[in-house]
């Protein structure tokens, strides 16, 4: 007959063993859960280049966290939406993205990435020192974008596909007197078509640290999101952001 002291033993040793099995994926080697990771399709943050090469911020960034993991892992770049929905759909498991609403009715915030800014351009000599400066004036955003800071401000706004589109407007264009850009947008594309700050005016601040979160789908085990989570941390702790931005063409 086993005595009470040796049952509790043989009962804690089998939850033991069931807690290890339960979180085998990920010490599993070839058997291991396959992380399927995504970013969005948006320069600098993540694009595939003329040699089929993956790039950008974004794109960086979270191939850290799948490397980190000691998982098995794929990492792909889908347009915004599509990747919004295979979350939702459980065909990916994690991606970047600011916790607007359709981001937060796709999946479950885990950690914050980075913060940005949000900037506007100006166009040179415009003399335009900060927000109330755009009252009454054209400006150019970014499809589907909007600030709260600037309703009612402008007398108009044009959408365009890409940053690149906004900062060739800004530039070339007498009508619009500024774009809005997050961050590192301006800066890079500034450097891909030769331009520098004197080509433009003031930059003005319209919205500083803007989070920017991990996102895991919501049946995601528990051990594989705790895991996750730490290393996201982990990497926003060492300022992976900012030696991305100047990568990426900011000047130091």
């Amino acid at each position: 007959m086993i005595k009470g002291a040796e049952l509790k033993i043989r009962q804690n040793i089998i939850a033991f063993f069931l807690i290890i099995l339960s979180i085998s994926p990920l010490f599993a080697g070839e058997d291991a859960y396959t992380l399927k990771i995504a970013t969005m399709e948006l320069p600098p943050y993540g694009w595939v280049d003329e040699k089929g090469e993956k790039k950008g911020i974004i794109f960086e960034m979270t191939q850290e966290i799948g490397i980190r993991s000691g998982l098995p892992f794929e990492h792909n770049i889908y347009p915004f939406n599509r990747m919004l929905k295979m979350l939702r759909a459980g065909k990916i498991d994690i991606l970047s993205s600011q916790a607007h609403q359709k981001a937060l009715d796709a999946g479950e915030k885990l950690a914050i990435q980075f913060k940005i800014d949000v900037i506007a351009a100006t166009k040179k000599n415009a003399d335009i020192n900060n927000i109330a400066g755009f009252k009454g004036k054209d400006l150019i955003f970014h499809q589907g974008a909007s600030y709260k800071q600037l309703e009612g401000i402008p007398r108009d706004i044009k959408l365009v596909n890409s940053y690149e589109e906004a900062l060739k407007l800004l530039h070339k264009r007498s009508t619009w007197f500024g774009a809005v850009f997050s961050e590192p947008a301006y800066y890079y594309f500034m450097k891909k078509l030769n331009r520098t700050p004197d080509d433009f005016g003031n930059v003005i601040y319209i919205e500083r640290n803007k989070e920017q979160w991990i996102f895991v789908r919501r049946d995601l085990p528990d051990q594989i999101k705790k895991n996750l989570k730490d290393i996201v941390n982990d990497i926003y702790k060492e300022g992976a952001y900012e030696k991305m931005l100047s990568k990426y063409g900011k000047p130091k």
